[in-house]
């Protein structure tokens, strides 16, 4: 199946930018069990809190408002209404939308799902789902400890003199460079040679994969997207999501069109669970995302494969509700209600 891979591999990445491995993040003590930390939010200083047991992003109403009416947050950044599980177990209706830039410290994350609470104080409150692509997090007092390396690898002391611990940073450098520039052929190259090393770890390993869907190495990503899914699914939902869309698009290709919905099918529920959303709140028109457009479109194309009209016009119908360009010229084309 015909996918815009180059488009949705650079949206892949935004979502957090690899490091070399540990990074130290300074917090301020503000008594009570609270800390904070030095922010932004796309350019903008913004006073924020860490809360280590928090897995989402938020901020206040009044740090919202400023952001919007200062084009801060643009319209393309919202997502919509959605009802969100809170820390307490209670659920409350918020507003959802994307972070372009967060940087904390000398970390930048892109593209990180938020969301507006309206009981919130805190002009931003921030949880470990900021950090989740890039590993393990701890904290040391006042400081948050943010490690690439796999828990597998702790302790192990790589030999500085020799080189090799400067020709591993050089290499990940490398191959993000050349995802940067969608030169994938050498970005795969780059991420081959760690793999010989010994030091992919997760984040790391999940770009490698996603660059073998984009040259469409069938064999090689459905090997390593299966055994990553059995190592670190739950890990990231950010990475889950672009895994299972990228076994979607293998099957789809390998012509295995029940195995390609059933991972397009898991790819939405992840992505839905991400935002705190439901193919039931895209129905109401609560809530528009276009890369997940793409996905629904895809079950939509391949449930018409199938000759299942009615899950066909049924995702198709999402996927124009989502701002999907071709699933709206489906839908009108067939007069199928969005």
């Amino acid at each position: 199946m015909t996918r815009h891979i180059a488009i949705l591999f650079s949206l892949m990445l935004a979502s957090c930018l690899s490091m070399n491995a540990q990074k130290v993040i300074n917090l301020n003590d503000e008594g009570e069990g609270k800390y904070t930390m030095e922010a932004s939010i796309n350019g903008v200083g913004v006073r924020t809190f860490y809360v280590a047991e928090s897995w989402f992003a938020s901020v206040s109403p009044t740090t919202y408002n400023f952001l919007y009416e200062n084009d801060y947050i643009r319209d393309a950044d919202v997502r919509g209404m959605t009802v969100l599980k809170m820390p307490d177990g209670s659920s409350s209706k918020v507003g959802s939308f994307v972070i372009r830039n967060l940087r904390i410290g000398n970390i930048i994350v892109k593209d990180l799902p938020a969301f507006v609470i309206k009981k919130q104080t805190a002009p931003l409150l921030i949880g470990n789902s900021a950090f989740d692509c890039f590993g393990v997090v701890s904290q040391e007092g006042t400081k948050l400890i943010v490690d690439d390396r796999d828990e597998a690898f702790e302790g192990v002391e790589i030999a500085q003199e020799s080189g090799i611990g400067d020709e591993i940073a050089s290499l990940k450098t490398l191959a993000q460079k050349y995802v940067d520039e969608r030169d994938y052929e050498n970005a795969a190259s780059c991420f081959a040679s760690l793999e010989e090393m010994g030091e992919l770890n997760p984040f790391t390993e999940y770009q490698y994969i996603v660059v073998l869907n984009v040259l469409e190495q069938n064999d090689k990503t459905l090997r390593m997207s299966e055994a990553w899914l059995e190592a670190n699914e739950g890990k990231s939902l950010t990475m889950d999501y672009w895994i299972y869309d990228g076994l979607g698009d293998c099957y789809s290709r390998m012509k295995q069109t029940d195995k390609a919905i059933e991972s397009y099918t898991k790819a939405v529920e992840v992505y839905c669970e991400m935002f705190g959303t439901t193919e039931k709140g895209i129905q109401k028109s609560l809530f528009k995302d276009e890369t997940l457009g793409i996905t629904l479109y895809d079950l939509g194309r391949l449930y018409a494969v199938k000759k299942n009209l009615r899950q066909a016009e049924y995702y198709c119908a999402l996927a124009a509700k989502c701002g999907n360009a071709p699933a709206k010229e489906f839908c009108d084309k067939y007069h199928v209600k969005y």
